[in-house]
């Protein structure tokens, strides 16, 4: 029995979208936060958690790698390997949408968190198990009020908490654990005779 072409195009394109989906679903949207992304330290200093970002180098946040203004200018973090060649970034005014693609060379950082500033705030982004590569962001979403952005920065490598560390016995504590349990044989040989 031949399948209809249609049928089967229909199941491409419903594949195709399962596949687009489950690509931006791990993207966490943190929250609008006043003020500028990256105050205080100058944008080099930036780091960025869960939380927001901060000039706060102990905060165990993850540093900055690129920014690109809207206008054409950007700023370079932490990395020397980068020189903005990895971004493909677009936006379009209808529908206010913001685009990136990011590919990083061999020696180049991840990117975990991402903040686009628009106004008064900024929208921070992250995914803390997966390389960000890409992402389109529908800006009226997230700057109802405010159609463009000022800048979109991207952030290294997310900041995760330590898991739990397993002791692994040292030599001298396997010793003494060998001697406890000689200790006991020998008492309970002891009192069986």
């Amino acid at each position: 029995m031949k399948t209809p072409a249609r049928f089967l195009t229909i199941a491409a394109t419903l594949a195709a979208m399962a596949l687009g989906t489950q690509a931006q679903a791990a993207i966490t949207y943190a929250g609008n936060f006043s003020g500028n992304d990256c105050q205080g330290g100058g944008f080099a200093n930036c780091y960025a958690t869960t939380a927001g970002v901060t000039d706060d180098a102990s905060s165990g946040g993850s540093p900055t790698i690129y920014k690109s203004d809207f206008g054409g200018g950007a700023d370079f973090g932490r990395f020397g390997s980068i020189t903005g060649n990895e971004f493909s970034i677009s936006y379009t005014s209808v529908g206010n949408t913001l685009s990136f693609t990011y590919t990083p060379g061999a020696n180049d950082p991840e990117i975990h968190y991402i903040t686009i500033k628009q106004a008064n705030g900024y929208a921070l982004f992250y995914d803390l198990s997966s390389p960000i590569t890409s992402g389109t962001f529908a800006l009226s979403t997230y700057f109802p009020n405010n159609p463009g952005y000022s800048h979109i920065t991207f952030y290294d490598t997310g900041s995760t908490p330590t898991p739990p560390v397993t002791p692994v016995p040292e030599p001298a504590s396997l010793a003494l654990f060998g001697a406890g349990l000689l200790g006991l044989g020998a008492i309970r040989r002891r009192n069986k005779a």
